[in-house]
């Protein structure tokens, strides 16, 4: 995996030069900062708002995606900051919007004319939906027109970054791009970024993505550019929450510009820089001042915000220091205390710098990536000098045009209330921490075990890579290893025995399918009898029989050829089947291209096939599925005749992984098995949805974790199975066990974790007591 470094073309005798120029400099109280370097010409020390322009585009109508409300609002209210005398200063002359525009043309060709105008700074924004088609290794930009599937319906990056140019003004390229898999566009995004460096398990997952490996391979994001900022990493959508006026990064961009950051003028003109984020060499500059916001502390504000709201996080990457100088003016910009005078109080502002913001009075979670000492001194950081705004207000005139703070958001948390279990249950605990309890008013959390982490079968083969679960007995159960070539472990899990845990693989057999290509395990349902096993695998896709006996393939399920044709590389991922074995269920993690998605939900099918066990299954009926918000679906199970529980996850860099089960309701949903889009269906077509439990609210158990969770508890959840005997005694008597496995991607920096939690299945609503609507 490459750094996320910049490359910059040896100098010679020019640092020479630089050096005696940076020391007449700081005698005179100014410190020079390049922004652009070899790239557009000489940069100069600042900005300078008459000579620069925007171009902000947007799409929020679409013939074939849903309508994005928010991109509306965000054109306007970012045109009126960055023009707004008391932000950005930028002449309106100088600032376009292009709106819903309808030709790539009609797209870029503003853009090709602002570099012409701009002298010294260009920005260029874009809101809308955004997609990544792996054959042609890039993101795209949509337009009104963009159908789900047709990448020449949209616009690639890399022809946007091409209309920046390279040799012509403007000296600084800025691009904010608001959509999703926006951070695929930033070079090294695998490895590490511009907000830290990305955590082990989280570049390791990406790595382990071919996706992934094609998005970075002789990418070169910043030719052209000299800052690049993105609302989400690489494989993380973007949000426009609904009932809010904005999308949620422009949104928070928003508020920063508009009511700056609070807090005293930096008392040192002169304190030194932290260590840059990113690899890429910087200028070493001093801090500019507090009546001006850099770009790096804007980025690190919004970071902070989003990670407060548990919302994707934003990327940024940059060339040569342009993100340490000020680029717009801080509207909450206080005075600092005259000299002497700052007493305690001084002290605390001028130490109580924390978070991910830099900046004094702000606190916030510590960042995934980067220092501590960079983190607290994100504000410190850049070159004085005019920003992108008139020449600096006097301080009446600040306090004026001071707005008032937010008021704090409380967040209301869910308690958990630690339920005691007998000694007899095997899962873990340390730490004096609680291992079990109540998750939510139907589950409860039986313990977690981690004894399979790092195990060896016979010394010879890891049990890891584990993506389905099928139950063989009341605590033995077959789990599918998605790494090739194909296995199932027969596992004990150990739930009668003696703590601490028992977990163990007893058993191992490789799979052997036939017709050649690649086979890539995700599903798995054992079938009655137990000498077949039925695997469902994104490769292909396929459904296939295998012999528990001996791994041999038997047979196939035929899919319908809407399953095939219209899907993409993440498609069959979920597999179950009827208690009396009547029914196959096969679940899709990401839609078909004609059905994309709605308000950030995917809109899903779930495959119904009717046959008998070890002999033929025929396609039945389609059954639409709206998920959560930014989740995927990674498994399912049939607690009867259309009804499953549904496991919902996904994981984002710096937030860690969301764990959710569903209960689905599939008697009363339409069978879409003819519908060529689920966009026009109405809600009452998708499945009723309730939310038994979000594993985040259940105890920690004393959890070992090695990246950022909002619970320890959690981690890469793939596999789920239900016991097939109630619990005979204790807190949960009568409940069923459900087990859930992780999947640590063969990664060392990643956890095999098996779950058990005791679940009330009989009640619609179970859990939350709230049904999940499928329409907002």
């Amino acid at each position: 995996m490459r750094e996320n470094r910049v490359r910059e073309k040896p100098v010679r005798e020019k640092p020479v030069q630089e050096n005696r120029v940076r020391e007449k400099c700081v005698t005179t109280g100014r410190v020079r900062a390049d922004g652009m370097g070899g790239v557009g010409g000489e940069a100069g020390a600042a900005f300078d708002p008459a000579a620069s322009a925007c171009v902000i585009i947007g799409v929020d109508r679409y013939a074939n995606l849903p309508p994005l409300p928010g991109v509306r609002n965000n054109l306007k209210a970012l045109k009126a900051a960055l023009t707004d005398r008391t932000i950005g200063g930028m002449p309106k002359r100088n600032c376009r919007i292009v709106s819903n525009p309808r030709t790539i043309t009609g797209a870029l060709q503003p853009i090709e004319e602002a570099v012409r105008a701009a002298r010294d700074t260009l920005i260029v924004y874009y809101a809308g939906h955004g997609f990544l088609d792996s054959r042609q290794e890039g993101l795209y930009l949509t337009l009104p027109g963009t159908e789900p599937g047709k990448v020449h319906s949209g616009i690639p990056y890399t022809w946007l970054r091409s209309a920046l140019g390279t040799r012509t003004p403007p000296k600084r390229r800025i691009i904010i791009l608001d959509c999703c898999y926006s951070g695929s566009v930033i070079k090294g995004m695998s490895a590490g970024t511009m907000g830290g460096t990305m955590s082990t398990v989280a570049a390791t997952q990406q790595a382990s993505s071919r996706l992934g490996e094609a998005l970075f391979e002789g990418m070169d994001s910043l030719e052209g550019v000299s800052y690049l900022l993105t609302s989400t990493p690489w494989n993380v959508e973007a949000l426009a929450p609904e009932g809010e006026e904005h999308t949620a990064f422009t949104g928070e961009f928003l508020r920063v510009l508009r009511e700056g950051i609070p807090g005293p003028a930096p008392t040192s003109p002169l304190a030194p820089a932290p260590a840059p984020e990113s690899t890429a060499t910087a200028t070493a500059a001093a801090p500019p001042p507090h009546d001006h916001l850099s770009l790096e502390v804007i980025y690190r504000e919004v970071r902070r915000a989003l990670r407060e709201k548990n919302r994707p996080l934003p990327q940024q990457q940059a060339q040569n220091g342009i993100e340490k100088l000020p680029f717009v003016r801080n509207r909450a910009a206080r005075p600092a205390p005259p000299t002497g005078q700052t007493g305690q109080a001084g002290q605390a502002d001028q130490t109580g710098q924390t978070g991910e913001t830099g900046l004094p009075g702000r606190p916030g979670p510590a960042s995934s990536g980067g220092s501590t000492a960079s983190a607290r001194a994100g504000g410190a950081s850049g070159a004085p000098g005019t920003a992108l705004s008139p020449a600096p207000l006097a301080p009446e005139a600040v306090r004026a045009h001071k707005v008032r703070r937010r008021a704090l958001i409380s967040v209301l948390c869910v308690a958990v209330v630690a339920v005691a279990v007998p000694a007899a249950v095997w899962w873990q605990s340390r730490d004096g921490e609680p291992s079990s309890g109540a998750c939510s008013a139907d589950v409860a959390l039986i313990g977690h075990s981690d004894a399979l982490n790092g195990v060896e079968y016979e010394g010879a083969v890891p049990v890891d890579g584990l993506s389905g679960l099928a139950m063989s007995g009341p605590s033995r159960a077959w789990a599918l290893a998605d790494n090739a070539p194909g296995r199932i472990f027969d596992l004990d899990l150990g739930t009668s025995g003696v703590a601490p845990p028992a977990a163990r693989a007893l058993h191992l057999r490789t799979l052997r399918p036939t017709g050649g290509g690649r086979f890539d395990g995700e599903g798995l349902v054992l079938e009655k009898g137990g000498r077949t096993v039925l695997v469902a695998s994104e490769a292909g896709p396929s459904i296939r029989r295998f012999r528990v006996s001996d791994g041999a393939e038997t047979g196939r399920v035929e899919l319908p050829r809407n399953l095939v044709e219209w899907a993409g590389p993440e498609n069959l991922e979920a597999l179950g089947a009827s208690p009396d074995g009547r029914y196959l269920y096969a679940g899709m993690e990401a839609p078909l291209f004609h059905d994309g998605k709605a308000r950030g939900r995917s809109l899903l099918r779930i495959q119904r096939f009717k046959g008998t066990p070890g002999g033929a299954y025929v396609p039945d009926k389609q059954f639409a599925y709206q998920s959560a918000a930014g989740l995927r679906v990674s498994e399912l199970v049939a607690t009867g005749t259309d009804r499953l529980l549904v496991l919902e996850t996904n994981h984002a860099e710096g937030q860690g992984n969301a764990v959710r089960v569903f209960g689905a309701d599939l008697n009363r949903a339409k069978d879409v098995s003819r519908v060529a889009s689920l966009q026009s269906e109405p809600v009452d077509a998708f499945a009723k949805k309730w939310e038994p439990v979000d594993l985040v609210t259940c105890p920690r158990g004393g959890a070992a974790t090695a990246q950022p969770q909002s619970n320890p508890l959690l981690e890469n959840a793939e596999g789920m199975a239900l016991g097939t005997v109630p619990l005979a005694s204790g807190p949960y008597k009568g409940r069923l066990p459900l087990f859930i496995v992780s999947d640590n991607n063969n990664s060392p920096h990643q956890i095999t974790r098996v779950y058990a939690l005791a679940i009330r299945t009989g009640r619609t609503g179970a859990g939350t007591g709230a049904e999940v609507g499928t329409g907002g």
